[in-house]
């Protein structure tokens, strides 16, 4: 008898009952596969072959970074957080912001999590997605591949500093655009746009007490937005439609030796004047505030945005800069203390204060967030690549985010480990994620 006849001999003896729960059993052994192979799909990183072709330069790209005044500054906020920052000619801060559980339980738990609202859907993928690179010191043919591998992986925005300091070193009366000519003809070459962050302050237009540091607080107001309105005068022409009133006001890194949300606010309202009286259909974005907490020095991103309203910002920006950084935590894992969290889910939150003060239409423009691979507080490749993939995939899906820019392309003596490529310009995990999430 083959084996077949002789199992259907014995079914037939078995009651109804036992029939219906193996039958039941069965079919949930079979469900529960096919469902796990299916998640199992789903749940990879979202990463493309790391044999994803890239123009590396001929040359590391590290080595044409011209590095000015570097030092390593480090301090205890009022939490306990150690607040690390490397100062260099164009960068940024290196965001340590407060303690948070190891980023490995994180990734493996999906208990603590918590996403904030995401209801627009059918978006361009990367239409409102950009990178923030520091591009003074290299040359045009560095430039021209570094552009070339944003634009080919699916960029559409970059974002660099347009420095006053740089700019007119010389004094009011002179100036040197060749340096920012290169970059913006760079980006525009391969068909992105370009987002200026207008910056800096030289010797001459700094405040007594805020000398021998480009992030010296201007002297005037006045001073800085007569820059804004050159260079919005000189690049609208040539297609830049976005301009970005400093960078992180709310930090003594970037704005020597304290913050001054009442001088910064007129900064802001002279210089949006001076832009649109050259340029009206130019997006205005106040500078990205650094997400920190209040230590009698730093002023965190939602009380400062709160004093700006009340030194009458409103009505002098078409959109709100914000750096949504959150590391150790990714974006979609809530923590009062992170810089994504704190743009809606907190109480009160960068929007609330927005929806607060009649701007609930406007739009935050991210204009940088990242997460370093390596170093103090670095999160590890693969951490860093769901940092990306989280990010992304957020700004493309909320209604309320008008850009997302990455920080950074690269790593190097300036940007730490925060490159989405090494330093030898071989890409990381985040790069190849970066490329999936724009697909």
């Amino acid at each position: 008898m083959s084996k077949l006849a002789s199992f259907n001999n014995q079914w037939k003896t078995v009651g109804r009952l036992p029939k219906l729960l193996a039958l039941f059993v069965v079919g949930s052994l079979a469900f529960s596969y096919f469902g796990f192979a299916a998640n199992a799909a789903t749940l990879q990183p979202s990463v493309q072959s790391m044999h994803t072709h890239i123009a590396t330069p001929s040359t590391n790209r590290a080595s044409g970074w011209s590095v000015s005044g570097q030092s390593l500054n480090s301090r205890i906020n009022s939490e306990g957080a150690i607040l690390t920052s490397v100062r260099y000619s164009t960068v940024l801060t290196e965001r340590l912001l407060q303690p948070s559980p190891d980023l490995k339980t994180t990734l493996a738990s999906n208990s603590s999590t918590k996403v904030g609202p995401a209801t627009a859907t059918g978006a361009i993928p990367g239409a409102n997605i950009g990178m923030t690179v520091a591009d003074w010191g290299l040359s045009a043919s560095q430039q021209a591949t570094e552009m070339a591998n944003l634009h080919n992986i699916g960029l559409q925005w970059v974002r660099i500093d347009a420095s006053w300091n740089t700019i007119q070193a010389a004094g009011p009366s002179s100036f040197d655009w060749s340096g920012l000519d290169q970059a913006v003809k760079s980006i525009i070459a391969v068909g992105m746009k370009p987002e200026l962050i207008i910056d800096y302050t030289p010797e001459w237009a700094r405040r007594p007490g805020a000398t021998g540091t480009q992030f010296g607080e201007p002297a005037s107001a006045s001073a800085y937005a007569a820059f804004a309105g050159e260079v919005a005068a000189r690049y609208t022409t040539m297609g830049v439609s976005a301009y970005e009133i400093w960078n992180e006001p709310n930090i003594p890194n970037f704005w020597y030796p304290a913050p001054n949300p009442s001088l910064y606010t007129a900064m802001l309202r002279d210089s949006y004047a001076a832009i649109k009286a050259v340029a009206p259909n130019a997006k205005v974005i106040t500078g990205g505030l650094a997400p920190t907490s209040n230590n009698g020095v730093n002023i965190a991103p939602i009380n400062f945005l709160q004093d700006m309203y009340a030194d009458g910002a409103q009505g002098s920006f078409d959109a709100v800069g914000y750096h949504a950084y959150s590391s150790q935590a990714l974006p979609n894992t809530y923590e009062s203390w992170s810089g994504w969290s704190q743009m809606n889910q907190t109480s009160p939150s960068i929007r609330s204060v927005m929806t607060s003060n009649g701007d609930s239409a406007k739009q935050i423009w991210i204009t940088e967030v990242g997460a370093p691979s390596a170093g103090p507080r670095g999160v590890g490749t693969t951490a860093q690549a769901e940092e990306v993939t989280q990010a992304v995939r957020n700004a493309q899906n909320t209604p309320w985010i008008g850009k997302l820019f990455l920080y950074t392309y690269q790593d190097s003596a300036g940007t730490g480990y925060f490159g989405l490529l090494n330093a030898d310009g071989s890409p990381k995990l985040a790069w190849s994620a970066l490329a999936a999430a724009l697909k």
